[in-house]
């Protein structure tokens, strides 16, 4: 797909600035030689050094306070700075406003260290570098962080790919959080995927350091195109005005296939400012893979991505990997299985476009047995029993017509939890499934891995902020301008998705109607992204066509388990919804045992009690332990097992104690609710691998 406005390839692909803040700052005229020092896929690099005063590193010059405050406003909302929006988005990437009640802030967080309170507001001075590889929708974002307490003489990098779909800083909180508390360097990536997006419709794209404009004025510096022309952006405008392109879809790139590579560029541009700017004090040799300990981590994407950068590292550069809730599409698993409680699971190690295309058509019908979880007072009852209904028909036949007669129309939400539990979810997730259904997730991966420009309009999908009748109306200039604070990598908010093909003209996919005028939750839409992810014989030409790219995009992201005897340890909530544990990290410790890399070189504990969100909204507070806190204890004990001082725990199951009491009103979270992961499992908690067989408790 093309790209507007590339620039010539600089002789050694490099721009160089210095962003002079202080007397102490780096000098911008670089020596030939310091230029080649850096890897020749960086086409563009900035560098500041904050004071850990007025700004920093770890909360943006916000200090622990300001992270539990609101998010920081821009002086002028229409123009934000890059200054502001960086801020914006490592507050977002803290969380402490959501409150301690879940035990952030307190038992784990950014402001706790190895179970203690960091001392002071949490202000950490240092270098930050901001780099670019590639152009427009090629581009992949990097940041690395440099403390100035770098422990020279036992350096370390820790690299954290972008959870979800998330922007370059969206693990600042947590994972760079822990590395700069450990004096290491941290190394961020968006992994190619967001925020950045383009409104045909006023011209305004985002840049790479967040800030947004009209196109002509960020020529060359564009985050992300759609890659129209200027006759292709008019006509697409007129016919589908005010829709906005983003990059994790419509890039035609496939980000998920180079998670992998990016994480190990992160690691290499790393080194490379280190062994430019920070030489006084290094190991003899400078800073070096053989010198320097390297931590690869992340979570969901991120996790997915920091195994991805193992699995791809062949050269020695990463010396462990720890991941939590990690999103995997695995390779064939060829005779692996999964057995919870000595009984086979129904299903494992489908990819996330699958299962989520299944889900995303039962999860409707399924919320209605359970009336009393979080997100069922927005459910369309009578929409939800239509979906029911269709999921007998002939075209899904998702529920067998024999048992629909039997449970008649009142059995068919039981039917509905049962066919998830097929298909791999846990039996306990139907409580989970109406907050979980989000028709966006596989509509914009079926476009991700398919290459799908914007103007292509799979299965009738589109994006665009709405007015109040649900109608697609133009974006306000400060909800563009925000975007790289306020957006998970989606389209900016308040965008959402648009059924293109609903009767009527085009609306917000929540509020499309099915043929007989009634509302009906899209089934035109995930129909047709379900059967993009399972391909029917027979099918229509084009749909054929658009399923063997999809298909050949997902072959390009598959993880086999070789992790080339790298240590890891990964966690995961046994109640995920998102990323079920039966289609990532169970089946993957299987793949990983017939990589004979010798025992205990991957370690997995699955937490009950937990799923892929830390939410404490009611219904959610009284139920579920956070991941988070076993994500900071995970790295806590790989950093041991890094530094010489332990070995990693057996692959286990960790009991939690949810904190009962009322939806809203949980009493507040200790240790008691959330017991360590433990070195030695009792002989019923632990999760064993034999003969490709995953035995979990």
């Amino acid at each position: 797909m093309p790209s507007a406005g590339r620039l010539p390839a600089l002789s050694l692909a490099l721009a160089l600035t210095a962003a002079l803040v202080s007397p102490l700052a780096h000098a911008a005229d670089r020596t030939g030689s310091a230029r080649s020092a850096l890897p020749s896929f960086i086409s563009e690099l900035t560098e500041r050094r904050y004071d850990g005063r007025s700004d920093d590193l770890l909360t943006a010059g916000l200090g622990f306070a300001g992270l539990r405050g609101p998010m920081p406003r821009a002086a002028d909302p229409d123009r934000p700075t890059a200054a502001e929006l960086r801020r914006q988005a490592v507050w977002a990437s803290a969380g402490l406003s959501a409150g301690s009640g879940g035990g952030l802030g307190r038992l784990y967080g950014p402001d706790v260290d190895r179970g203690r309170p960091v001392p002071g507001d949490g202000k950490i001075a240092g270098v930050e570098y901001r780099a670019v590889a590639g152009r427009g929708a090629r581009s992949v974002s990097f940041v690395v962080q440099v403390p100035d307490g770098f422990d020279r003489a036992r350096p370390c990098v820790v690299a954290a790919p972008a959870t979800g779909l998330g922007g370059v800083y969206s693990m600042v909180g947590t994972a760079g959080a822990w590395g700069l508390h450990h004096r290491c360097a941290v190394a961020y990536t968006d992994k190619g995927m967001g925020p950045a997006f383009d409104d045909p419709h006023s011209g305004t794209v985002m840049g790479y350091d967040g800030t947004t404009g009209p196109r002509a004025e960020l020529h060359g510096r564009t985050a992300f195109d759609a890659g129209l022309s200027d006759a292709e952006r008019a006509r697409f405008d007129a016919e589908h005005p005010y829709r906005v392109a983003y990059k994790m879809a419509h890039s035609g790139m496939n980000p998920q296939a180079t998670w992998g590579r990016d994480g190990l560029r992160s690691i290499r541009l790393a080194l490379a400012v280190l062994n430019r700017d920070w030489r006084a004090g290094a190991p003899g040799g400078g800073y070096t893979p053989a010198s320097t300990t390297v931590l690869a981590t992340g979570v969901s994407n991120g996790g997915g991505a920091a195994i991805a950068a193992g699995e791809d590292d062949r050269g020695g550069l990463v010396d462990a990997v720890v991941a939590s809730e990690p999103q995997l599409n695995l390779a064939p698993l060829n005779g692996v299985r999964v057995r919870q409680g000595g009984r086979l699971v129904p299903a494992a190690g489908l990819p996330l476009i699958r299962y989520n295309a299944l889900a995303s058509l039962l999860q409707p019908c399924a919320a209605l047995t359970e009336p009393t979880a979080p997100g069922y007072a927005a459910l369309d009852v009578p929409a939800a029993r239509r979906r029911c209904a269709a999921l007998v028909g002939d075209d899904l036949r998702l529920i067998p017509r024999r048992d629909a007669e039997r449970a008649g129309p009142d059995g068919l939400p039981r039917l509905a939890q049962q066919a998830l539990v097929r298909a791999g979810f846990q039996p306990q997730s139907g409580y989970l499934q109406i907050s979980h259904y989000d028709p966006q997730t596989p509509a914009s991966y079926a476009m991700s891995l398919a290459r799908a420009s914007v103007a292509d309009g799979l299965c009738g999908y589109g994006w665009a902020r709405t007015d109040s009748s649900g109608s697609p109306a133009p974006y306000r200039t400060a909800e563009l301008a925000g975007a790289f604070g306020t957006s998970s990598g989606r389209a900016p908010a308040p965008g959402v998705l648009i059924d293109e093909n609903s009767p009527g003209g085009p609306v917000a996919d929540a509020r499309s109607v099915g043929p007989g005028g009634g509302h009906d939750y899209n089934l035109r839409g995930e129909a047709c992204v379900y059967r993009l992810a399972f391909p029917r014989p027979g099918a229509p030409r084009a749909e054929r066509d658009w399923a063997a790219r999809l298909a050949e995009g997902l072959d390009a992201t598959r993880r086999d388990g070789d992790l080339h005897g790298k240590p890891a340890l990964i966690v995961q909530g046994r109640d995920d919804t998102r990323v079920p544990v039966n289609h990532s990290s169970r089946p993957y410790l299987g793949l990983t045992s017939r990589a004979d890399h010798g025992p205990g070189s991957v370690s997995y504990a699955e937490i009950t009690h937990a799923h892929h969100s830390d939410s404490q909204a009611a219904g959610f507070d009284n139920r579920y332990v956070p991941l988070g806190y076993y994500y900071q204890q995970a790295l806590d004990l790989m950093w041991e097992r890094l530094q010489g001082r332990g070995e990693l725990p057996p692959s286990q199951v960790v009991r939690t104690v949810p904190r009962g009491g009322e939806p809203g009103h949980a009493p507040e979270l200790t240790p008691a609710n959330v017991p360590p992961i433990a070195a030695d499992p009792a002989a019923g908690d632990r999760i064993r691998v034999t003969g490709g067989t995953v035995r979990v408790p």
